[in-house]
């Protein structure tokens, strides 16, 4: 199973958005697809409770009194072959010194949406230093090709953009797309939807910008898979 974490300690970066639409797009893929909510405010499943049951299934769960529970009452646990595991992170992660690392150690690939904005790059800064130091990815081991930063809700030829990516440039932390500010996305999560579910139509250029994550992701997945034959985990 690849696990695909969204995390950053900023609230209203994106990091719903881009887990709801990533399940979308692996479950529209056929594959076995589950959907881990963590956030308080329950976002991921509450997007998940209004997506068609006539949609490929998502396997939903939610956080809740220190367990993991099913979105669908009908749904008692994720299949065994499940394949990929989408896990939106709590905003305030960054205050738990123990959930970081439970995070970090239960993950393969980490996402980190970040705002074009000095507040945000400012955070972003901070929370890096955090994973990698209180949430010990090194020695959990993350490795920091592993991370990938997402700018989201961009409007490129801004000043605010273009400090962005000089930012992330000097990271040596992967820069692996840049997601517009798009009503697309507002559509999609009112119906329980992924970009890659609507109408080509309606968002060519939004279901494009998707191309180098999902590449990037794709080639996480392969080395994962081989690191794990490898260490004899089938």
């Amino acid at each position: 199973m690849h696990k695909i974490t969204l995390m950053n300690s900023k609230g209203g970066c994106g990091k719903t958005t881009i887990a709801t639409n990533l399940a979308a797009y692996y479950a529209a893929k056929g594959y076995s697809t589950c959907l881990f909510d963590f956030d308080p405010q329950g976002s991921s499943a509450n997007w998940l409770s209004r997506r068609n049951e006539n949609r490929p299934p998502i396997y939903g769960f939610v956080a809740g009194n220190n367990k993991m529970s099913p979105v669908n009452s009908n749904q008692q646990q994720a299949p065994s072959d499940s394949q990929i595991a989408i896990i939106d992170s709590p905003a305030g992660v960054a205050l738990d010194d123990a959930t970081l690392k439970a995070l970090v150690k239960n993950t393969d690939t980490l996402l980190m949406p970040v705002l074009p904005s000095p507040i945000d790059i400012h955070a972003c800064a901070h929370f890096i230093e955090k994973i990698l130091i209180q949430g010990g990815a090194k020695q959990n081991g993350l490795k920091m090709s592993n991370i990938g930063i997402v700018a989201n809700r961009v409007k490129t030829n801004t000043v605010a953009y273009r400090a962005l990516c000089k930012f992330l440039d000097r990271l040596g932390i992967p820069f692996v797309a840049s997601l517009n500010d798009a009503q697309n996305y507002v559509f999609a999560h009112e119906h329980g939807l992924g970009i890659h579910e609507l109408s080509k139509s309606r968002n060519v250029k939004d279901q494009e910008q998707w191309s180098e994550l999902l590449n990037w992701l794709d080639t996480k997945a392969m080395e994962n898979s081989t690191t794990n034959k490898q260490a004899g985990n089938f």
